[in-house]
């Protein structure tokens, strides 16, 4: 009979979190990267030929993925400090003010 595989640590437990989300970070900046360089062959493109439409609308949508890849860092970067926060000591906590850099952040983001 087969026995229930009990894991020694939790599935979501902080290294394991913030080993997900650097890698996740790492595929982003490389995303990004891949994005720009599309973006810099098609702004060639339209240089040589500046009515070529297509390559101007694809030069748009790369710089939409650039941009999008790194929101998600950004995200990505809130998460896990709002995640540390949460996991900070309730003293202090209380010594802070009312008001969280991290709070401010993702407003920032989200605007």
């Amino acid at each position: 009979m087969a026995t229930t595989y009990i894991p020694k640590t939790p599935h979501f437990a902080q290294t394991k979190i913030q080993k997900i989300a650097k890698k996740l970070i790492e595929e982003s900046e490389e995303d990004r990267q891949l994005a720009l360089d599309a973006h810099r062959y098609f702004k060639e493109r339209v240089e040589e030929n500046p009515a070529d439409n297509v390559s101007k609308s694809l030069m748009v949508d790369c710089l939409k993925v650039a941009q999008t890849s790194k929101q998600y860092t950004v995200r990505v970067i809130t998460l896990m400090t709002k995640m540390n926060e949460e996991n900070m000591p309730e003293r202090t906590k209380a010594s802070g003010n009312t008001t969280s850099v991290f709070s401010e952040l993702d407003n920032m983001v989200d605007e």
